[in-house]
């Protein structure tokens, strides 16, 4: 994957989520990809001035661009069915 353990965060993007508890986790954007038409983005939890990239601090999710989003923005949903979060996760290990 190219991606190396608990890497700098300086060359990535980052996203702040909020859980199912209500807590608000910052992420880094590791990486973007295609997948069967659809465009999906991985995801490492920050923790201090690194990035956890054990797969509990990774976490993949679909990025969808619509009309109310602006040229580089997109809206980041959950992989809801575990089947599909799956074949994505599969997909990925693949492409290197």
């Amino acid at each position: 994957m190219g991606i190396e353990e608990n890497e700098e965060m300086d060359e990535f993007d980052t996203v702040t989520l909020e859980m199912e508890d209500g807590s608000e986790v910052e992420f880094a954007i590791l990486d973007e990809f295609e997948m069967e038409t659809e465009k999906f983005v991985l995801l490492g939890e920050i923790e201090g001035d690194n990035i956890n990239t054990d797969s509990d601090g990774m976490l993949f999710m679909k990025a969808i661009m619509d009309e109310s989003c602006e040229e580089d923005e997109v809206i980041l949903n959950v992989i809801e069915d575990p089947e599909k979060y799956s074949a994505v996760v599969d997909f990925y290990a693949e492409l290197d």
